[in-house]
């Protein structure tokens, strides 16, 4: 199957021309290789396409509210050891590797000791390393990480279906948006990892803005 559609071809191996039914005879041996050729393009098509589908695309089952744009690799609400409500995102593990990771299928990541932008690229990188990824769709992917806001809704969905996410498991996300917002005040740069346009700049502080809008209002 090749981009969701399924291919078939035939190659005639019959006929007066055809003299025996295996590679004695050079007209079924060409027919053969020719459909051996065929396999193998429609094989490779296949792969690139699920390639494209796996670094470009959202996996068909996943929420919205849980999606990077990308297979594998979410947005998440987790309890800790201690049992305290955690954000980050959470790395499917593939089958292949999951026997080297003591048989886990996912990893977590918080924002506990990691900023937003921090976590994301460690995240992306491994996400990446994993999944043989190309280096051009890593550094896509990692410039395109989801808003933060995102977990704001995630907790209010998971909230609604019965969980019971406290808004103080919010503040890690955030952090990094503080940071920003206090650093501009004082006319002072905070170290990141990552360096961000003014526009994503912007976006983040807009976002920490209506956060804290957003959470005095609902108190």
């Amino acid at each position: 199957m090749v981009a969701q559609k399924y291919h078939q071809a035939y190659f005639k191996t019959s006929g007066d021309h055809i003299r025996y039914q295996d590679d004695r005879c050079p007209q079924f041996k060409m027919q053969r290789l020719r459909a051996e050729i065929k396999e193998a393009e429609w094989l490779a098509e296949s792969a690139l396409s699920q390639y494209r589908r796996f670094v470009s695309e959202n996996h068909p089952t996943t929420h919205p509210l849980r999606q990077t744009g990308v297979h594998g690799l979410t947005c998440d609400f987790r309890r800790d050891r201690r049992g305290k409500w955690q954000a980050g995102f959470a790395v499917n593990i593939p089958d292949r590797a999951s026997d080297a990771d003591n048989g886990r299928s996912v990893r977590f990541y918080t924002f506990r000791t990691r900023r937003y932008s921090e976590t994301w690229e460690y995240c992306v990188n491994l996400w990446a390393e994993l999944n043989d990824v190309l280096d051009e769709d890593r550094r896509r992917v990692l410039l395109n990480p989801p808003p933060a806001e995102r977990f704001k809704e995630l907790r209010r969905h998971l909230n609604e279906a019965g969980e019971d996410i406290p808004v103080e498991a919010l503040g890690a996300v955030f952090r990094e948006q503080r940071e920003a917002i206090l650093a501009s005040k004082s006319n002072i740069q905070p170290a990141s990892p990552i360096s961000s346009s003014p526009e994503v700049s912007e976006r983040l502080a807009g976002e920490m803005a209506a956060w804290f809008e957003a959470a005095r209002s609902n108190a």
